[in-house]
């Protein structure tokens, strides 16, 4: 059995494979603009979308200025384990990493992905929600794409007037009633 000193209990709810993360920072005085500049620009990087996928794990992920920007909030939802999730922005070289590290060093005493400090700086900002709902818990985020990835390529045989004659066989007819709803 792995000890909880090196694996120690991490905030978040979870549900189903899902696990939610919530971090407030202050935002370092007089930083207030270039972080409002750098979220959207960030936001309309083309990248971002593509290099998500990478992770293999991000459900979703927002950042805000709250309390007349003042603060950073950042809030999303992962697969797997919250130290996995971090690792994950340390090492990957791409938009959604390089935004997060970028957003942050616009925050008080951030110290960097990188510094083996930051998961006891996370730590310390992260809130934990008292309530968290998905109304998908169950399915990874692999699982959904390979669910949508199926679903394009049977509509695609069911587009096809070729395939007419095999879609009548009774082996289909759950699937062909599952379309149809």
């Amino acid at each position: 059995m792995e000890s909880t000193k090196e694996h120690p209990k991490r905030k978040g709810l979870k549900s189903g494979v899902r696990t939610e993360f919530t971090v407030i920072g202050t935002v370092k005085p007089g930083h207030q603009q270039a972080l409002r500049e750098a979220i959207k620009r960030r936001a309309a990087d083309p990248h971002r979308i593509e290099d998500a996928k990478k992770f293999g794990t991000i459900h979703e992920a927002r950042v805000a200025l709250i309390d007349n920007d003042t603060r950073l909030l950042f809030c999303s939802s992962f697969d797997g384990t919250w130290d996995k999730y971090i690792d994950d922005f340390a090492v990957a070289d791409n938009a959604v990493s390089q935004s997060f590290a970028e957003f942050w060093s616009h925050v008080e005493d951030y110290p960097g992905i990188t510094d083996p400090s930051v998961r006891d700086w996370l730590t310390v900002h992260q809130y934990e929600a008292l309530a968290y709902d998905s109304s998908y818990p169950e399915p990874t985020v692999k699982q959904i794409w390979k669910a949508l990835e199926l679903q394009h390529a049977f509509q695609q045989v069911l587009d096809n007037p070729e395939a007419e004659q095999a879609l009548q066989h009774p082996a289909l007819k759950p699937l062909l009633d599952q379309a149809a709803t």
